[in-house]
């Protein structure tokens, strides 16, 4: 009986449970995990049910149930944790896993929103051309594309005659610095709010706990702002800040633009796996709900309207450039000398180096390639993240690693440098999802820089550089074609300098920043138009 009732409470409260603190050396827990992967919840339940505490606890445990429940239903999972909790005694690594997750199932019911406190409000804005962005980070605390696109979207805003002001979430710098932000801050004559309740408020707390307590202080922005318009930018999960500013354009009776700059990649087993399915169709509601979606580029258009969200409330407004601060200029002597180039062509890329999806694998594999052909060349990878290690390890096993520099995090007033130093950029990413959709910004920064492309044949790229008309493509994933595209450039210079200008002379008329002064124009006056005709 005490089987079923966890069976069954675990149906009415629908949340997975991920151990992260599970050894998988026990044979009961392997047992129990392949009960789980087979649908069979009632024998997993007796086998964890009967561990003892140290068993469970084991420090050595390496997120064995992470991977599980990419392979498993969260209902199936969550008969275990009950089996566990209904114990004599609760652990607590079970009651925080317990919290965490059900907070992230919280955010993802389609009956659930962050409250606003109070009745609802009706608010004049001060300003018909004022509109308060929500973004998940911001400079001058953090360096990265979509940093990048935020300092120029709000300064392309401003510059079509709209009044931009910013938020950042809650906590946010203090978690990516350490330090505590002030409460306003003006960079560019823009105004910046941080949202911070100080070191006593924990970092880790459920989402729906943290995304409530946000709306609640957002909420005080919106009163002392008064806008005209709500705009979100796309945050760690997707839709979460889209979240919060339809909660608080509800309670405003504020019009909300989604502005979606990423999409979520699919695990190997999503048609079984819960946590994603419920996120993206979150993403979905969060794009219906909200009066208008701005979107990075037509792939990723394309994939948002077959979702069901209607066309003409869906636009574009790419990635872009300023193409006077990236300017074409000569390689660096100093540059060369201090990563031990000589005179070798260089091939590279500026990234992170975080995510997997960038595929410096294909790029390290097809370097070694042409150094055991007896090709001059060499690898700059520029840049820094949690991958790094990984990567380097990958680089010391391929036999090229005399060839291949890692370059660490470099200063952002140096970036032009590296760029020149770059013979030919590559943007190597491997066939997701997202990396089929999404458009990234350091290719238009390269085209500015005039340096030949080569990229993967992926539709996101291929949409900005054709190949043989700004760049060369090759088959994701195949370290060959890479090498082969390279060895194309390094024996007929004239192709590179032809695919460099064409590039050059494409990125700064279609995709320089100010060209998305009317493109934001455009969107703004569309939800504002659409609130005047009456109903």
């Amino acid at each position: 009986m005490k089987v079923l009732r966890a069976i069954r409470t675990a149906i009415r409260r629908p949340f997975s449970i991920v151990f992260h603190r599970v050894t998988g050396m026990s044979p009961r827990l392997r047992e129990a995990e392949a009960a789980l992967r087979e649908g069979d919840p009632e024998r997993a339940v007796s086998l964890l049910a009967g561990l003892s505490q140290p068993a469970a606890a084991d420090p050595a445990t390496t997120n064995r149930w992470d991977r599980l429940m990419a392979r498993t239903s969260d209902r199936l999972a969550i008969a275990a944790i009950y089996a566990v909790m209904g114990r004599s005694h609760r652990w607590p690594i079970v009651d925080v896993a317990e919290r965490r997750i059900s907070g992230h199932v919280s955010e993802t019911d389609p009956r659930w929103s962050p409250r606003v406190p109070g009745a609802s409000e009706r608010l004049e804005p001060v300003d018909q051309r004022r509109v308060l962005q929500l973004l998940k980070e911001s400079r001058p605390h953090r360096q990265s594309g979509y940093t990048v696109r935020s300092a120029y979207n709000v300064s392309t805003i401003r510059d079509a005659g709209w009044d931009p002001v910013v938020m950042t979430p809650l906590g946010f710098p203090r978690w990516r610095t350490g330090r505590m932000g002030v409460a306003t801050e003006e960079l560019d004559g823009i105004r910046y709010h941080r949202l911070d309740p100080g070191p006593a408020y924990p970092t880790d707390a459920p989402a729906d706990i943290y995304l409530e307590d946000f709306t609640w202080r957002a909420a005080e922005v919106v009163r002392a702002e008064r806008p005209a318009i709500l705009h979100a930018a796309s945050g760690f999960r997707g839709y979460e800040l889209a979240l919060v500013a339809l909660a608080l354009g509800r309670h405003f009776d504020l019009p909300v633009v989604y502005e979606v700059r990423g999409l979520f990649d699919a695990p190997a087993h999503a048609a079984e796996h819960e946590r994603y399915r419920r996120r993206a169709a979150t993403e979905v509601r969060t794009m219906l709900a909200a009066d208008a979606v701005v979107t990075l580029a037509e792939t990723m258009r394309g994939d948002i309207v077959e979702r069901g969200v209607p066309d003409e409330k869906v636009f574009v407004v790419p990635n872009g450039v300023d193409a006077e601060t990236f300017s074409p200029m000569a390689p660096d002597p100093a540059v060369r000398a201090r990563y031990r180039l000589g005179d070798r062509f260089v091939i590279g890329y500026i990234s992170n180096l975080d995510h997997p999806r960038e595929d410096h694998e294909a790029l390290i594999a097809a370097t070694a390639r042409l150094a055991a052909s007896g090709r001059n060349v060499a690898c700059l990878i520029v840049g820094d993240g949690t991958r790094r290690e990984a990567l380097e390890r990958v680089a010391r096993a391929s036999g090229a690693a005399d060839r291949i520099v890692f370059t660490g995090q470099v200063p952002h007033e140096q970036v032009r440098s590296m760029y020149a130093t770059i013979d030919a950029f590559v943007v190597p990413r491997k066939d997701e999802r997202a990396a089929r959709l999404v458009t990234p910004l350091k290719p238009y920064e390269a085209m500015a820089m005039a340096r030949p492309l080569i990229v993967a044949d992926l539709p996101a790229l291929t949409e900005i550089a054709p190949d043989g008309v700004r760049s060369l493509t090759y088959p994701t994933g195949d370290a060959a074609g890479l090498a082969g595209a390279v060895t194309r450039l390094m024996d007929d210079r004239t192709l590179g300098a032809r695919l460099a200008e064409a590039g050059r002379q494409w990125v700064t008329t279609e995709r320089s920043w100010a060209a998305n002064a009317p493109r934001w124009d455009a969107v703004y006056r569309s939800v504002l138009d659409a609130r005047r005709v009456p109903a």
